[in-house]
């Protein structure tokens, strides 16, 4: 960890990293999985809340937006904020997609975890540790991971170098810093040693702490979007905006820390005058100080447990030239530090398996979002925005969502096109072969040919119906058919008179797709006799 003087974000994730993997060293009690998933549960509530700090900011864009003489200052800075949200929300539901992936890969289809739209509580392959591994590891997704993460902190920190006024963007080095810290995936600091930002996150541990590791990356990714939104937030005139109430503001890049840490939050008014410092003054008289507009809270606490603060902003109007106050309120959770912790919607759909996706509305609420698929195939909501797709042909479908509002209205939302793939053929094999140099006693002893799809994102089983054995039997050519995946003794023996140095070709083989769907695979397994 060792790259200068660190910000107490950077020694909390520094703690949460040595903790962790301590724990992991050891062997992992059913004490320690559900401690985790009390973490993931606390985490996924901590990005909800900032979610809606968020909603309510892109609320203020929409609302200067119906005023006509606000409209055109407006405008560039309602795109900008639009383009974070893309960026935000692409990330954070690619992050989403792999934590299903995950749980599908490890409990198959019938998820409880998955079918309750990812509630940690209903996860059963809490201690499996080699899923993360492959999946995240081996597979490179954890690299894919590590480059939207780093493109998102390109993406926001350009958007402050692009926009700050006369291009000096040192008033802003607060928020670009904020921003670097939290989208931060550089090597980290274990109990081995220094290791990959991906082997930090992901290598050997159990499911329950890789589902932990991927709440606290949403959180990450929520609290980088708030940074910015507030800071294009104040571009904007607040001054001329007509409001019929200023509100209070706390952001504090997370609100779970540990005990004996600082949190760090800053507190401001969003239409404020960059001219004027305002007073602030907590619920039993301390004053904040104040630094660039912004007053500086820091605590440290010595217990766990949710911590409630808040008081008052005072600020004279330019116009009255009275002092005016408005009341703020926040709370942040405090852990023991034995548990420091903090998924591109996918475009592709496959026949015959039950394909996860999430469909909403900002800003309106799950359960009043009708999705729906174009004709032929099938959309079901599990839980929330939470849906799984079956589809039956290749080519294109569209999901198409309907919003229900209030007033009884509703709205057609557009769609979303996604690519419909067959799932690929699997390979034949044999003693987990596919051909070459094979002993005959080796082979003789094997049960029958098995199907295995290699390299393909979901846990699928194709069945062996049918093949064919044949060889060179003192010159002329035998075979001999099976119906199912087993060798038939007809079969055995005709291995038996091939001659060493000769080959045996198992071929025609059939396959059943888990949907019912009969294939011939292309290729034989082809071993010469050793």
């Amino acid at each position: 960890m060792g790259h200068g003087k660190e910000s107490p974000r950077q020694k909390m994730i520094g703690m949460m990293y040595l903790v962790l993997t301590a724990l992991l060293a050891l062997n992992v009690s059913a004490e320690v999985l559900n401690a985790f998933i009390l973490v993931d549960v606390s985490l996924r509530k901590s990005y909800v809340g900032i979610e809606k700090k968020n909603d309510a900011v892109y609320s203020r864009f929409d609302e200067a937006m119906t005023d006509p003489g606000q409209k055109a200052k407006t405008l560039p800075w309602k795109k900008e904020a639009d383009e974070v949200k893309k960026i935000a929300d692409s990330l954070f539901n690619y992050i989403d997609t792999l934590k299903n992936l995950l749980v599908f890969t490890a409990e198959g289809d019938e998820s409880e975890y998955i079918s309750t739209g990812g509630d940690p509580h209903h996860l059963k392959a809490k201690q499996e540790n080699n899923v993360g591994g492959q999946l995240m590891l081996l597979e490179k997704r954890a690299d894919v991971l590590k480059k939207q993460i780093n493109d998102m902190d390109s993406s926001l920190v350009d958007v402050i170098i692009r926009t700050a006024p006369k291009g000096d963007t040192s008033k802003y080095s607060s928020i670009i810093d904020g921003i670097r810290t939290t989208l931060k995936t550089d090597s980290i600091l274990g109990h081995v040693g220094v290791v990959s930002w991906q082997h930090g996150y992901f290598d050997q541990l159990p499911m329950a702490a890789v589902l932990t590791m991927l709440s606290k990356l949403q959180s990450d990714v929520r609290s980088a979007e708030s940074d910015i939104l507030n800071y294009l937030l104040s571009q904007i005139d607040a001054g001329s905006w007509k409001f019929n109430k200023i509100e209070a503001i706390v952001n504090a890049p997370t609100n779970y820390v540990l005990k004996g840490n600082k949190y760090y939050a800053e507190v401001f008014i969003a239409a404020s005058d960059s001219t004027t410092d305002p007073e602030i003054v907590l619920t039993g008289g301390r004053k904040l100080p104040i630094k660039n507009g912004k007053g500086i809270q820091e605590l440290s606490p010595s217990s766990t447990g949710f911590v409630k603060w808040g008081g008052v902003i005072r600020m004279e109007s330019p116009v009255s030239g009275e002092m005016l106050e408005y009341a703020f309120n926040s709370e942040f959770q405090v852990a023991e530090s034995e548990l420091i912790v903090s998924p591109t919607q996918m475009n592709v759909f496959y026949i015959g398996v039950p394909n996860p996706v999430d469909v909403s509305v900002a800003g309106v609420p799950a359960d009043k979002v009708v999705a729906s698929i174009t004709s032929g195939n099938s959309i079901r909501k599990i839980k929330g925005s939470q849906h799984v797709v079956n589809v039956k042909r290749p080519g294109k479908v569209y999901i198409s969502a309907t919003a229900k509002f209030d007033d009884g209205t509703s709205k057609n939302m557009g769609r979303k096109e996604f690519r419909v793939k067959r799932v690929p053929d699997p390979i034949g094999k044999v003693a987990n072969k596919t051909g070459g140099l094979i002993e005959r006693n080796i082979l003789l002893a094997q049960q029958g040919v098995k199907a295995d799809l290699e390299n393909f994102d979901f846990n699928l089983r194709f069945k062996v119906v049918a093949f064919t054995v044949s060889g060179s039997v003192r010159g002329y050519n035998e075979e001999e058919k099976s119906r199912s995946f087993r060798f038939t003794n007809a079969q055995k023996e005709l291995i038996k008179k091939v001659s060493s140095g000769k080959k045996v070709y198992i071929e025609d083989i059939k396959v059943k797709a888990p949907n019912g769907e009969i294939r011939n695979l292309p290729s034989a397994v082809v071993f010469k006799i050793r």
